[in-house]
């Protein structure tokens, strides 16, 4: 059955919506992930394949989507995150194979390929302890730049100067009959409407296409068909050990944009969302890795997960798991069936583009959302906006970067990579000098905004979450006016706080009374109203503030409050 949400999907995660909503859900998906078909289709030419193989190489390639989207659909025994990514090939891998393709033909990557798929398994094993080097609002860039590079690239397949044009698959009036099928009916259609809208637009867009082009007497099918399965293996895997620093930052980067995909997903599922869930990252992670080894052992480069598709199920509503168990199926019967990889090849890549620049709108707002949910110090502002405008400068400013080494500039392949590593050394550079615990001695003369004002400066510098650090306040606005009945005269309130990425604890120690009722239990409203009464109400609200509240007495007599915070 459907759920509706307040904010969440129509179709959300464990639902099963009916086949009139799931197979042209899965459609779309296939549809907008066929652009990087031609990702692989760019290898071959490299490769010097000819036109009969090259066929066979792009069924190779729908048969490796389809394993690759199954895994991670699965999300059982640690293996897939269990939600709607399904996996493209990826322009990641784009320029090192390239010159891998150059150098050793389809053999070299082939292994280069599998050497990318392990490095990202064995990275998925530390996802967790890579959390302080990769922060929320890294995870955020990172979906943030996907979404610019996304629309930037659909806009390029739109005016027709794109990737994979000069094979004579570019359609204007087609596009902008795509594009305004897609926005029209997005906006103004009905719900039985909106979550097909990219459907109905690639299907018109492509049947405008076919229309001009049987007019003009042309041919339809951009590459020959081949009527036979295709033949398996291409070569045997030969590795150029130079070109292997190109190919493991490549895993590092897919690792990080999977893991931001994943956190999109949750973040797209649950309207209550709070924070990362890294079970389901580090799964989707090695599925990614198992996914793009696969794609080596074919003789393909490397795959990942699509963000345009998280963008899409946003868009639509649809984000049912079994969505994408329907895309892995789709792309492996595609795969079976003759001809195929011509047909999907004849769709014009301006059409392809309307959708990818439909769904790119909603992932850059989704990478926005996630940077802001943590305060932002100086430090994390200029993590993120430095970050930002170096990565954009790649695409802006080619001249910069065409006179680096060929082997550095293997490492920094594209303008997701360039922004990622820019934000990772900034990262760690200003990590350095970054206090984890921070001290205030405080006064009731100085009432409760000298408190509020250390918790926000406090969760600024550490970046934590904002409804966290929003809780904090609430809670020390409580001890604020709660304490002055308990404190020892000219006593002086020690606090002191300690965020870790994963925890974020208060400590409050005093002399004087005790704050918390001895029993631990809520105070009783027929006592007298005085000052002690006052503060075992503020007990009770601290209770609700905080996920954990202990009070002790310590050897010298004071008093100790301690405010537990899941981060």
């Amino acid at each position: 059955m459907s759920i509706e949400t307040g904010s969440g999907p129509r179709w959300p995660l464990h639902s099963a919506p009916p086949p009139g909503v799931l197979w042209p859900a899965a459609l779309q998906h296939v549809g907008l992930g066929s652009v990087t078909l031609v990702f692989p289709l760019l290898v071959a030419d490299t490769a010097g394949l000819d036109g009969a193989t090259v066929s066979g190489y792009l069924s190779l390639a729908m048969l490796a989507l389809g394993i690759a989207t199954l895994l991670q659909a699965w999300g059982r025994h640690g293996i897939g995150s269990g939600y709607l990514l399904p996996a493209v090939f990826t322009a990641i891998y784009l320029p090192p194979s390239f010159f891998a393709a150059q150098q050793g033909g389809i053999a070299a990557v082939s292994a280069l390929t599998m050497v990318a798929g392990t490095t990202q398994i064995l990275l998925s094993f530390a996802v967790r302890r890579l959390r302080p080097w990769l922060p929320t609002e890294l995870v955020g860039l990172v979906v943030l730049m996907i979404g610019i590079g996304l629309g930037l690239l659909a806009l390029r397949l739109m005016l027709g100067f794109g990737p994979g044009l000069d094979r004579g698959t570019d359609d204007r009036p087609a596009t902008a009959v795509a594009l305004a099928v897609i926005i029209g009916l997005s906006v103004w259609g009905g719900p039985r409407l909106r979550p097909v809208a990219v459907l109905a637009g690639l299907v018109l867009g492509f049947g405008t296409h076919a229309g001009r082009v049987m007019l003009a007497g042309g041919t339809l099918l951009p590459v020959p068909v081949a009527w036979q399965l295709p033949a398996w293996p291409l070569a045997v895997p030969s590795l150029e050990w130079a070109l292997v620093p190109g190919f493991a930052m490549g895993a590092l980067a897919c690792l990080v944009r999977v893991c931001g995909d994943v956190v999109a997903c949750q973040r797209a599922n649950d309207p209550a969302w709070r924070r990362p869930d890294f079970g389901p990252m580090r799964a989707g992670a090695l599925a990614d890795g198992i996914g793009t080894f696969i794609a080596g052992g074919l003789g393909l480069p490397g795959t990942n997960s699509y963000t345009a598709s998280v963008g899409l199920s946003i868009a639509t509503g649809v984000a049912a798991r079994r969505v994408a168990l329907a895309v892995g199926a789709l792309w492996i019967v595609l795969a079976l069936v003759p001809g195929s990889a011509a047909v999907v090849l004849a769709v014009p890549r301006g059409v392809l583009g309307a959708a990818l620049f439909f769904a790119a709108a909603f992932i850059v707002t989704t990478g926005m959302g996630i940077v802001t949910q943590r305060l932002m110090d100086a430090r994390r502002t200029l993590v993120v906006g430095a970050a930002l405008v170096i990565g954009l400068s790649y695409d802006a400013a080619p001249q910069i970067f065409s006179g680096m080494p060929a082997g550095l500039r293997l490492l920094v392949s594209s303008s997701l990579v360039l922004a990622m590593v820019a934000a990772l050394l900034l990262v760690a550079a200003f990590r350095i000098g970054t206090a984890r615990q921070r001290r205030l001695a405080w006064q009731p003369a100085e009432g409760a905004e000298a408190l509020q004002a250390f918790a926000r400066q406090s969760g600024a510098e550490w970046g934590a979450r904002a409804e966290v650090v929003a809780r904090l306040e609430a809670a020390l606005e409580e001890v604020a006016a709660a304490l002055p009945g308990v404190l020892a005269p000219r006593a002086t309130l020690e606090l002191s706080a300690r965020f870790d990425e994963y925890n974020l604890d208060a400590v409050l120690r005093w002399s004087g009374e005790a704050l918390l009722p001895a029993d631990g239990a809520p105070p009783s409203l027929e006592e007298p109203e005085d000052a002690a009464l006052a503060a075992r109400l503020a007990a009770l609200m601290l209770r609700r503030s905080a996920d954990r509240v202990a009070e002790a007495v310590l050897p010298d007599g004071r008093h100790e409050l301690r405010l537990h915070y899941d981060h």
